[in-house]
């Protein structure tokens, strides 16, 4: 029964860092991985809890860690739904702003407290309420955000969203009406599975929408981690079996459940750590280590690349949404690279007319390429290099900050090192431009680049 656990609780903490891993700036995909972390570590508590002898110094903290897992996950869980109803680009909308700065602040709130909290009676008192709290805003938002949503959605999206949502919710509230440990490890596990088939969803769902390949990179993920872990925390629990010969007790165990965590964290995050060591090691080579840095770019984005990817067959919305993506992604070769725009047929013809390879990095600084002419081929006179009429605000919007690099609504960006029109841009950002107008430009200009691309790729096709 143990190993069963064990490995429910690593599969568990895996799947969390590779969501994360997988796109970190996506705030779905960010929640639900915090979301299944947390779980895991419930989990961890529940498997530990048996073999804690002293309830003062131990037992107690993990009874706080399984309380804290049995509502923190469900409020991540919620956040990532919440902003899919609030939309991509909407980030201001109430029901996203009030979960962002109120739920999550009552929940943290609740964190600190139980955490540091050490009357038995209060705890009891602090997690009930907590737990009763919550559940009401757990119905309230989950009714708002559904009553608001004005996009039509596929019932898939409630099946996996809202109703495991509430179902979890309603079985957290009933631990403190069966207060026994039985009922709250059930309660753990069953969140944690549910966690799972959430963050599977929003995860598939994102990076579909992204335009990239999700199973071959997640059965690369899985398979090294479950090798990994074989061979370092496999050692560990052999020594342990073999030289205490009765099995486990609370420290080895805590101790092999550490080693599992260490060896899954090394190879979800084995590239950055890669990248960490080659630059410590290969400092006196900078041209090994540029070498180097391509090997891995190449690496980590091969199994994350959509080759059977048909951008032509896009329509207008979809082909606008891959631009608008691989455009904000200009200063990033490795997003750039798993782009599914890098399988135009202009891409092709590009590669073969200037006679370069057919490769990852190839077709990755080709669309670059083709991108920043799109841009520059917004720009209304091109004998000067900066205007501030309505016909510049397109080109603006994307040139400066896409292609230069400027961060005018950042107050830690100085742009002391920028020329003397890139300097008048960022002024003109900073007291002229809203943050919201500018990126309502940047859609717009997106949608340009768009259809100047589906004009020159149908021009290929044609010849």
């Amino acid at each position: 029964m143990i190993t069963v656990q064990l490995i429910y609780f690593g599969l568990m903490f895996w799947f969390g860092l590779y969501i994360v891993s997988r796109d970190a700036r996506n705030v779905r995909l960010l929640l639900a991985g915090l979301g299944v972390i947390v779980c895991s570590f419930g989990v961890g508590a529940a498997v530990l809890m048996p073999y804690s002898l002293e309830p003062q110094r131990i037992a107690l903290p993990l009874s706080k860690i399984q309380d804290i897992s049995s509502y923190l996950p469900l409020v991540l869980w919620q956040g990532a739904v919440l902003s899919t109803v609030a939309g991509k680009e909407d980030k201001r909308n109430a029901l996203w702003t009030l979960w962002k700065y109120g739920l999550i602040g009552l929940a943290l709130g609740s964190v600190i407290w139980l955490a540091f909290a050490v009357n038995p009676d209060e705890i009891v008192v602090s997690y009930k309420a907590a737990l009763c709290t919550f559940f009401i805003l757990f119905i309230v938002l989950s009714l708002w955000g559904t009553l608001s949503d004005k996009i039509k959605r596929p019932l898939s999206f409630y099946v996996f969203s809202y109703v495991p949502l509430l179902i979890f919710a309603c079985m957290t509230a009933l631990t403190f009406l069966y207060p026994n440990d039985a009922w709250n490890k059930g309660v753990i596990m069953a969140q944690g599975a549910g966690m799972l088939v959430f963050s599977a969803y929003t995860m598939i769902k994102e990076i579909r929408e992204q335009g990239e390949s999700w199973l071959p990179d997640l059965f690369r993920s899985l398979d090294y981690s479950v090798f990994f872990t074989l061979i370092f925390s496999g050692q560990v629990a052999l020594v342990i079996w073999l030289g205490t010969g009765t099995g486990f007790d609370f420290i080895t165990l805590l101790l092999l459940m550490i080693s599992m965590m260490v060896s899954i964290a090394f190879q979800v995050f084995v590239y950055p750590i890669r990248a960490l060591l080659d630059n410590f090691a290969l400092m006196m080579f900078p041209k090994l280590r540029l070498e180097r840095s391509k090997l891995r770019l190449v690496e980590s984005v091969q199994a994350r690349i959509d080759e059977d990817a048909k951008p032509e067959e896009m329509d207008d919305e979809e082909l606008y949404r891959h631009v608008r993506r691989a455009t904000s992604n200009l200063g990033n070769l490795e997003r750039l690279a798993s782009s599914p725009l890098t399988q135009l047929k202009l891409i092709d013809e590009r590669l073969r007319k200037r006679g370069a390879a057919d490769g990852v990095m190839e077709r990755a600084n080709e669309l670059k390429s083709l991108l920043i002419e799109s841009i520059l081929q917004i720009k209304p006179r091109q004998d000067e290099s900066f205007g501030t009429t309505d016909e510049w605000k397109f080109y603006n919007a994307l040139y400066f900050p896409y292609v230069v690099g400027i961060k005018p609504y950042s107050v830690r960006y100085s742009g002391n090192q920028l020329d003397a029109p890139s300097q008048d841009a960022l002024a003109w950002f900073r007291s002229c431009v809203p943050e919201r107008t500018c990126y309502n430009w940047q859609n717009a200009g997106a949608r340009l680049i768009a259809t100047s691309l589906k004009e020159k790729n149908a021009l290929i096709k044609a010849q």
